[in-house]
């Protein structure tokens, strides 16, 4: 076999390696920047996750709609 196919092969090994890390690592740096800013105090100022509401926080959420 040739250099030509051998070194296609690598690239494709190194992309199929790498390339999820790099997509995650992305991934991770657009997480970090879309994080509230935090008050003074050190309090995040954004509002709870709905999907990690208690069941009181859906029956607040009804009725007060």
């Amino acid at each position: 076999m040739g250099p030509g196919p051998l070194i296609a092969i690598d690239v494709v090994l190194l992309y199929m390696i790498l390339g999820p890390l790099v997509l995650f690592a992305i991934y991770v740096l657009f997480d970090s920047l879309n994080r509230p800013a935090k008050k003074q105090t050190g309090e995040i100022t954004a509002k709870k996750d709905p999907a990690l509401w208690t069941n009181q926080d859906v029956e607040t959420h009804l009725n007060r709609n």
